[in-house]
């Protein structure tokens, strides 16, 4: 009975996810099937549920290939995620066929829409072997919605394949330390791949050693490298714009700078407080509009890590091209263009401003940084090659930004995508 609860749980979230269009993280905060599983059983769900949506597209390819006279987009809805678990299991995760077969239709028996489709799902996932998704040879690309497809082979070109393939992939965990990065490596048994980032296998995150310490927390390396670009230093005023959850804030109060975190949610801010506490670092916080707040202070430095389509951090978030509409997507530009200018005029003259997003799209990155610097004098681009980390030297682009992509750090699990702007008020 566990085996068909965790199949019966996982259907639930895909139903939350695909049909609800709801971020895989709310479906398991709130989903009451995945709450009632315990131990390993949470972890096989979200492990399967994560499986189908890094390779959704093909999935449905494949399972369509293997129905006699009917069309899988007509197929009821529930039926449909149970196909998807079962394929997922078998091709993706490699279950014994026989188990997988037989735990999906178990499961099935527990949605009422779905218990008359018990022998079409037998019949589907019968006949498929562990290779039969490698066999087709699809592209990764091919995971994601049509349009979806088009909208990043048209923003992307070929960079669109690097991050398909990315997506594919489960991502390694990385954390940023407070101090002592070889240490900290030793102890939880990882790989130093940055100058305070630390990178590990697998993990249950709060139950690692050090976190309830506050040693250390949960960061992309690539997430760090826009405060390292910042480098804040002690004493200097520091301010982080759009700071929730945290990251960055905790990145930049490590240097023993005055650091001010601005986020417009207060529940939101609530987490960087937590996460202050938690570390034992200090940062003034306050919620509000960063376009709209108004402070006599200047500051050193500014970051503004600005709300974006988030299309860089796929490969954690697989869910992304099947719940985010055009609309989603478009909206961005114009709150990004007017953060950046609000930001601009906090800066000293003389000091230093660093823009980012975590999402390839030029209309969110560059073009947001070069329509800035044609309507705003006094500013420069001041980053070069030499500014970066040697493993992220091949993200330096003709432009003079930065623009990480997963091919980075590729022998030891890749990386997030960031763009990243660093510029200088020279008046």
């Amino acid at each position: 009975m566990s085996a068909a609860r965790v199949r019966v749980a996982s259907s639930a979230l895909l139903s939350q996810v695909l049909d609800q269009r709801q971020t895989l993280d709310d479906a398991l905060a709130q989903n009451e099937q995945f709450d009632r599983l315990q131990g390993s059983d949470r972890g096989l769900a979200r492990a399967i549920v994560s499986a189908v949506l890094r390779h959704l597209g093909q999935i449905d390819r494949l399972a369509s290939r293997h129905l006699t006279g009917r069309n899988f987009g007509e197929l009821d809805r529930q039926v449909q995620h149970l196909l998807r678990i079962g394929v997922a299991q078998i091709c993706v995760l490699k279950t014994p066929p026989h188990a997988a077969v037989s735990e999906t239709v178990d499961a099935a028996r527990a949605f009422e829409e779905a218990r008359r489709a018990g022998g079409l799902i037998n019949a589907v996932l019968r006949k498929l072997e562990p290779e039969s998704l490698a066999d087709l040879n699809f592209p990764a690309i091919s995971a994601w919605p049509k349009g979806f497809q088009a909208l990043m082979r048209e923003s992307l070109g070929e960079k669109a394949a690097m991050i398909a393939t990315a997506m594919q992939e489960t991502p390694p965990l990385d954390i940023t330390v407070k101090s002592n990065v070889d240490g900290w490596a030793e102890k939880l048994e990882g790989q130093v791949i940055g100058p305070s980032s630390v990178r590990l296998r697998s993990g249950v995150v709060d139950s690692l050693p050090g976190y309830d310490d506050g040693e250390w927390w949960v960061q992309d390396v690539a997430a760090t490298l826009p405060v390292q670009l910042l480098g804040p230093k002690q004493g200097e005023a520091m301010l982080d714009l759009c700071a929730a959850p945290g990251g960055k804030t905790l990145q930049i109060a490590a240097t023993g700078a005055r650091t001010t975190a601005i986020d417009r949610s207060a529940k939101r801010l609530k987490r960087v407080e937590a996460n202050l506490e938690r570390t034992g670092l200090s940062a003034t916080c306050q919620a509000a509009d960063a376009t709209k707040w108004d402070s006599p202070v200047l500051y050193d430095g500014v970051l503004v890590d600005a709300p974006c389509s988030a299309l860089g951090t796929l490969r954690r978030h697989p869910e992304g091209p099947w719940i985010k509409a055009p609309e989603d997507l478009a909206r961005f530009p114009d709150i990004q263009s007017r953060l950046l200018a609000s930001a601009a005029k906090r800066v000293k003259p003389g000091g230093r401003l660093v823009y980012c997003v975590c999402t390839p799209l030029p209309r969110e990155g560059v073009e947001i940084v070069d329509a800035f610097l044609s309507r705003h004098d006094g500013w420069a681009r001041d980053l070069q090659v030499t500014d970066l980390p040697a493993a992220f030297s091949k993200a330096y682009t003709e432009q003079g930004d930065c623009l990480t992509m997963p091919p980075l750090l590729e022998e030891s699990g890749g990386c997030d995508v960031f763009f990243i702007a660093r510029l200088r008020r020279t008046s």
